[in-house]
């Protein structure tokens, strides 16, 4: 492992479980979208906007208590912040939603995937050496964001079966992306005694 600078590490770190919680409330939710295709599309909206609005205020929350020691933090923050904005849209307008929520939900995993690689390369500046699981995982992301946003009449199911996988995808990246900055803490906590 690369030697790190301990002062802002250490304040990233400790807030490890925000992502975690982030990425289970994702996980949750892509297994919930799998699990009930035949639910209605209404009950849909509602439910990825409830969980773009959990996951959105873990990671401003994240963002912000660690806004001097990330690297690009505003990144982190402007997702945040995006996934309120398309929540609170979603949650108030559900019917229009319908009609374009494979584009909503195709940009908006589109733009996950791309703060996933972004994460993926962070992690390798912190000398990781299986930061490649991560960046891989945020390549499924981006191209299954594409699978939505370029077939959207590909049929309802379909729709829901992609959106599902893409949470559990990216719920997936976030649990495990936690469990490296947890593990960054562990190692801390070691050069320290």
């Amino acid at each position: 492992m690369k030697t790190l600078t301990l002062n802002p590490v250490r304040n990233m770190i400790n807030h490890w479980w925000l992502v975690l919680f982030a990425g289970l409330v994702l996980l949750g939710m892509g297994i919930w979208i799998i699990v009930s295709p035949f639910q209605s599309f209404f009950a849909l909206c509602w439910a990825i906007a409830i969980g773009m609005i959990g996951s959105g205020c873990f990671e401003i929350i994240f963002s912000l208590k660690n806004y001097e020691s990330i690297k690009g933090w505003g990144w982190l923050l402007a997702a945040g912040v995006i996934d309120l904005i398309i929540g609170g849209y979603l949650l108030n307008y559900p019917l229009i939603t319908m009609v374009i929520l494979p584009l909503i939900i195709g940009a908006w995993i589109l733009f996950r995937g791309i703060v996933a690689v972004g994460n993926a390369i962070h992690m390798r500046s912190y000398g990781f050496g299986d930061w490649r699981w991560l960046i891989t995982a945020g390549i499924a992301i981006v191209l299954l964001a594409l699978l939505v946003l370029l077939y959207p009449g590909f049929g309802i199911e379909t729709l829901i079966l992609w959106t599902g996988i893409s949470f559990v995808i990216s719920g997936l990246f976030r649990v495990y992306l936690s469990l490296k900055f947890k593990r960054l803490k562990q190692a801390y906590k070691e050069i320290t005694l």
